[in-house]
């Protein structure tokens, strides 16, 4: 299972909601609020009066604007508000929320989209309250929401938009030669030179070229991913946990949004999901290659942005990620 590492879209813990206040919007122009939609949103006989303060948020690496939006409307004898979260969002991020075909408290609502001339935008409601945290396991019912949404795409990725992006070879290689070293030299700017992130530059080469890697991906099925699952991107809202920011949403094996922040209950908590919703056990020689596939390569991609905070957890995530390489090679060499 892997260690608890930041992804890329983590910017820490914040008071209320995911986002921050952010000092400038720049010149890409906020996401619209249509009425219309708010109101189908809202249902019943709710009517919107008008919209209140927008307040400029930060938070996730692949947004280039968001905003927090008061709505004011009416029901009945109330005159009432609620917030939402406008984004600038990215093409896959828009195509996977509109695409995720299975309803659940953990997934976000998407109450709005469309693209203009500033690009691809979304509406979802803002959820209060503060992010789990980084070094967090996401609760059992965050691994039992994916089963399920896993299980939906399984076997049906060609009905996907072609807008979300896939993990491919392609994308491993830019993942080990471009995201992660980047990571490794904010490290070292920060930290200094240091022996565990040499070792890291040193494993993300291999990797690169490493062929076990590259059969993983050819023996392991895909299907719809979250792809950035951890604490910071899971609200600790009520009734029910919120999944959020989607930018990092991927066609690709299931077990990368298991093993990234989860431990033996976010493990435990998946397969009896999924036992459930299919009616059989999770392939135990699939589950073992895919969680050791992923957990060489989420501890891969993530070692350089985690090493940013802590050179400790970097250590830790580089070996596990080869550990897991020479597990995913025994498994791969026993292949039913």
């Amino acid at each position: 299972m892997a260690t608890m590492i930041l992804g890329p879209g983590g910017r820490g813990k914040t008071g209320v909601g995911r986002w921050t206040t952010a000092p400038t919007l720049g010149r890409v122009k906020p996401p619209p609020i249509r009425r219309e939609a708010i109101q189908n949103w809202l249902g019943g006989d709710a009517v919107v009066v008008g919209i209140g303060r927008r307040v400029a948020l930060t938070g996730g690496a692949t947004a280039r604007v968001i905003e927090r939006v008061e709505i004011l409307y009416r029901t009945g004898e109330c005159s009432c508000r609620v917030e939402v979260v406008a984004k600038r969002a990215t093409a896959g991020e828009v195509a996977a929320l509109s695409s995720l075909d299975v309803v659940d408290p953990v997934f976000p609502e998407l109450i709005d989209r469309g693209v203009d001339e500033d690009g691809p935008w979304i509406v979802v409601p803002f959820e209060v309250g503060g992010a789990i945290g980084w070094t967090v396991e996401p609760p059992g019912v965050v691994y039992a929401a994916l089963a399920r949404l896993h299980l939906r795409h399984l076997g049906r990725v060609d009905e996907l938009p072609a807008e979300i992006p896939k993990v491919d070879e392609q994308f491993l290689r830019s993942a080990f030669t471009g995201f992660a070293p980047g990571g490794i030299a904010k490290a070292v700017a920060r930290h200094g030179q240091h022996a565990v992130l040499d070792r890291a530059l040193e494993m993300l080469a291999r990797f690169a070229e490493e062929e076990r890697l590259l059969l993983g991906l050819e023996v392991l099925p895909a299907t719809l991913i979250h792809g950035d699952v951890y604490g910071d991107n899971v609200i600790a809202s009520e009734p029910s946990p919120r999944l959020i920011d989607w930018g990092s949403a991927r066609v690709g094996p299931g077990m990368l949004d298991v093993v990234m922040a989860g431990r033996r209950a976010g493990m435990a908590a998946y397969k009896e999901a999924w036992m459930k919703e299919a009616g059989t056990p999770i392939d135990e020689w699939l589950a073992a290659t895919g969680a050791a596939w992923a957990t060489a390569v989420s501890n891969a991609t993530f070692v350089g942005a985690t090493a940013e905070r802590s050179v400790e957890v970097a250590e830790l995530m580089v070996e596990e990620a080869e550990e897991a390489v020479e597990r995913l090679g025994e498994l791969l060499s026993r292949r039913p």
